[in-house]
């Protein structure tokens, strides 16, 4: 999914999806997991519903993410 085909819509690649997920969260600071899909499904439809789990696992894996669990909530992982 991350590597291009030229069947694949940019649109809904992990990468994009990911793109808007930190744009969102530099706005909003934190964001329920629920407001993050309904946000996705505003921006690009109900198709890319079934990658938002795969782009939050991305930023997760490179720490640029942190989920709250108490919250069901995600923040922009803060460097030093």
């Amino acid at each position: 999914m991350i590597t291009a085909h030229k069947y694949l819509n940019l649109d809904y690649s992990v990468i994009n999806i990911s793109a808007l997920i930190i744009e969102k969260l530099q706005k909003e600071g934190l964001l329920q997991y629920d407001e993050l899909n309904q946000f996705v499904n505003n921006e690009l439809g109900e198709k890319a519903l079934g990658l938002v789990l795969y782009a939050l696992d991305f930023l997760f894996l490179l720490n640029k993410i942190v989920y709250l669990p108490e919250l069901d909530a995600f923040k922009l992982h803060e460097t030093k």
